[in-house]
């Protein structure tokens, strides 16, 4: 069910981690479909960087989802009601994105509570940096307000400052740092990254192109 490795890091003894079944949820972040998911972490972006990527989500007819900050949620309500007025998913990226791995469970607790309200079913929680994703402590913490966790299949590293090229290489292709975007897989990318939205319609017809379907707007 799943192969390969990856390094969680954390503080203190060695985490519990879940199962190997339920990894693969929350990898997949509980998608059942063979639908692909392109998800936009964080927030902090401009008002033309939102318009451009809710414009060619409209334009493809695909539904994307929106993991995002509190904080920067609330101080920005209209954005907020701007992407879901545009028929998208908002989902809990924390209130403040810190590493959770790295607080106490209250923290964690607070962090979730004041986090930007999820409006799927099942509601989702992305941890910041992946942070103690696959650990029984945070999976436990997550469900007790109603999120399961959302980990990725595909990092496109725009945070790193990639331009729209090498994003949609790492989508369509994939490298030594990341897979290539599967059936059911996750795509991960940033609001406050401009080259994702350049390279935003050319993943969209390249997926297609190699057979693979989004969740549609309408």
């Amino acid at each position: 069910m799943y192969s390969g490795s990856e390094i969680i890091k954390t503080n203190g003894t060695a985490p519990l981690l879940v199962s190997a079944s339920v990894r693969e949820l929350i990898r997949k972040c509980y998608n059942t479909t063979q639908n692909v998911w392109l998800t936009f972490d964080d927030g902090y972006t401009s008002q033309a960087n939102l318009d451009s990527i809710l414009n060619t989500l409209k334009a493809t007819n695909v539904r994307g989802r929106f993991f995002l900050v509190g904080s920067w949620a609330r101080s920005h309500p209209s954005m907020v009601r701007q992407i879901t007025a545009a028929g998208h998913y908002v989902e809990n990226h924390t209130n403040t994105h810190p590493q959770l791995d790295r607080i106490s469970d209250a923290a964690v607790s607070m962090e979730i509570a004041y986090g930007q309200a999820a409006n799927s079913s099942p509601k989702l929680l992305r941890p910041p940096y992946g942070a103690g994703t696959y650990t029984t402590r945070l999976y436990y913490l997550a469900l007790q307000q109603g999120y399961r966790l959302c980990y990725w299949g595909t990092d496109t590293r725009d945070w790193a400052g990639l331009s729209a090229s090498a994003i949609v290489n790492k989508v369509v292709w994939g490298d030594s740092m990341t897979s290539r975007a599967g059936a059911g897989d996750s795509i991960l990318m940033h609001l406050s990254n401009t080259q994702a939205r350049y390279a935003l319609p050319t993943i969209i017809r390249s997926l297609r192109a190699k057979g693979l379907t989004f969740d549609r707007l309408r």
